[in-house]
This record gives structure tokens, C-alpha cells and sequence, in this order.
């Protein structure tokens, strides 16, 4: 489980870290400043795989072929599966269940009380 867990990981980590920092790019640049400066450019270039499906080459919109939609299907999948195997492989140390557990119920509370309180 551990080896399966380490090749998925891996293998989607480039496709994950680009939706991680584009989602992130997205949540905290404007607008108004999305087109300032050479990153804020390049960033909303590769957002647009992440929005709308398609990287703009010279103006042109192509959108994703069937076979990247099938990737990034494949990618989502993954990302729950080791995500569930990386819980799994956590609780097995019973030492530490009652911390993970509380670690866990952290990771969902903190979210939703930021959420609710905003």
C-alpha cells in the first residue's frame, strides 16, 4: 500500500501542484491585476487549464482533448484514493489514534468555523 500510495503520489504531483497554485493564484489575485507583471500573466495562463479547460497558445482556445479530461479524471480519483491510503497508513500507529482522530476533526471543524464566521 505504501509503494502504491509513493508512485501515485508522485506521478500526479506535477498536475496537482499546478491546480494547487493556480487555485491559489485565483483566490488571491483581482482582477484588476490579474494581467500585471510576468507572473501574474503566466499565472493566468496556466488558469486557464484549470477554469476553462484549455492552455491559450497565441490567442487560440483549444480546448482539452477527451484524453486530458481523462487524465485529470484519473488524477481526481487518485488524489482520494491516497488520500484515504495516507489515513490509513496514519491510523495504523495506535499510540497516536487519538491525536490523528483529533488532527482529522480539526481539519474539518477549522474550515467550516472560518466559513461560518466570515
Amino acid at each position: 500500500m505504501r509503494r502504491l500510495h509513493t508512485y501515485l503520489g508522485v506521478f500526479f504531483a506535477p498536475l496537482l501542484l499546478l491546480f494547487v497554485a493556480t487555485g491559489w493564484w485565483q483566490t488571491f489575485v483581482s482582477q484588476d491585476d490579474a494581467d500585471n507583471g510576468w507572473f501574474n500573466s503566466t499565472m493566468s495562463k496556466f488558469s486557464t487549464i484549470h477554469t476553462d479547460d484549455y492552455f491559450e497558445k497565441a490567442g487560440q482556445h483549444h480546448h482539452a482533448s477527451g484524453h486530458f479530461k481523462i487524465l485529470v479524471g484519473c488524477m481526481a480519483v487518485a488524489l482520494i484514493v491516497t488520500i484515504l491510503m495516507g489515513l490509513a497508513l496514519a491510523c495504523q500507529n495506535r499510540r497516536r489514534f487519538i491525536r490523528i482522530a483529533f488532527a482529522f476533526l480539526l481539519g474539518i471543524l477549522v474550515p467550516v468555523l472560518i466559513l461560518y464566521f466570515n
